[in-house]
């Protein structure tokens, strides 16, 4: 399978025969013209190798664990900062298919997941790191678990996740993971392709399917999911966003006027920013349940964002620009960055740094709009 990123991705449902392509200009077909002309060997059974290279190719997720900087990217390569981005090391993984995104809920415990739908997990704050599952088994759980609940709790939403889980089983792919995020070490979900959701309560050790629980009738992707301390939100085609409602443990609709692919959610307070295609951003200040359109000065795909030490929202997107917002996503206005690149995402790092990865690599920045200068540019 040649690889990609979040938003270049095309896979095939048995179930209808029908080649679904979600695309976005993002990795600008560098993804594929990355794909090797030999014997097919599954990345997912083969460790990453080891390369001079690793800080210079694309790197699509990048979070903290503690003060360390973790980012991952294409052929399973990770790799990690100790002093700001000045020096980097690469990490031991043992999968080498292409890893889109890494969640660290404190300084040792992190996961990451990609395409083959792995989830890899380290305990020693992403030095090494070893596998948990993959597509095939998360399928064959599914299976098992929907099987299991249409005889004892039959309902529409059940059938129809049965049906899914059992067609992508009986394909014999492996439906990509797009996001993960864990609130703390046990609790924390993944998500990805067609309806794709599983959460965890025991750190990883097991996964428990929730493709029931989404009022997903179309099977939208899930391109995010992402949580501020008072909500959970996931995002995907279709203008679509879904928030977790703790109570009933379920994922409800909050759609947005948008008909395009949304890439990823921001919150701080009542404050709530949606983001993705040709420069498309949305904010809420009533929870979830109106939607604004907000103008920005860029018509590229925004493909991450972060919320400052200060509240303030900072965005970047694949034109190369940085967005800063300072009145909780009222207005943005693009800032210079030391170099432009088309970003995929970008991370707190402390002391005042983002780090923001993309098609060069990563690059460490003081927080845009204040004062000092870049950290270290490696592309």
């Amino acid at each position: 399978m040649s690889v990609s990123s979040k938003t270049l991705y095309a896979t095939k449902r048995s179930a209808s025969s029908r080649l679904m392509h979600v695309c976005s200009a993002i990795v600008l077909g560098l993804m594929i013209s990355c794909a090797i002309a030999r014997t097919f060997e599954n990345p997912v059974g083969i460790p990453a190798m080891p390369s001079a290279l690793a800080v210079h190719i694309p790197l699509i997720g990048v979070a903290s664990a503690g003060h360390r900087i973790v980012a991952v990217g294409l052929r399973g390569v990770i790799i990690y900062s100790d002093d700001a981005g000045r020096t980097w090391v690469q990490a031991k993984v043992p999968v080498g298919t292409d890893l889109v995104a890494v969640s660290f809920p404190d300084a040792k415990q992190g996961w990451a997941v990609g395409h083959g739908g792995v989830v890899i997990h380290t305990d020693d704050g992403g030095a090494n790191w070893v596998k948990q599952t993959d597509g095939k088994r998360l399928s064959g759980l599914a299976v098992d678990y929907y099987t299991r609940m249409a005889a004892d709790k039959p309902s529409i939403e059940v059938k129809r996740a049965f049906d899914d889980a059992k067609a992508s089983a009986s394909d014999g792919s492996s439906q990509a993971l797009l996001d993960v995020f864990f609130e703390n070490e046990k609790s924390g979900f993944i998500v990805g392709t067609f309806n794709r959701v599983f959460h965890t309560e025991d750190g990883g050790k097991s996964w428990i399917p929730w493709m029931e629980r989404t009022n997903n009738p179309d099977d939208f992707h899930f391109y995010s999911v992402h949580g501020d301390g008072s909500r959970i939100l996931l995002t995907g085609e279709h203008g679509m966003v879904w928030e977790l409602n703790r109570d009933k443990q379920s994922f409800e609709r909050k759609p947005t006027p948008y008909k395009g692919t949304l890439f990823g959610s921001l919150g701080s307070g009542g404050d709530i920013v949606v983001y993705g295609m040709r420069g498309s951003l949305f904010r809420s200040s009533d929870g979830c349940a109106t939607w604004e359109k907000v103008d920005v000065p860029s018509r590229a795909g925004i493909t991450g964002g972060v919320v400052l030490a200060d509240g303030s929202f900072l965005l970047v997107d694949q034109g190369g620009i940085a967005l800063l917002s300072r009145d909780g996503g009222k207005s943005f206005q693009s800032v210079k960055l030391r170099r432009s690149m088309p970003y995929f995402g970008v991370s707190r790092v402390g002391n005042g740094k983002v780090a923001l990865v993309g098609v060069d690599g990563v690059v460490v920045e003081d927080v845009p709009g204040s004062s000092g200068t870049a950290a270290r540019n490696l592309n």
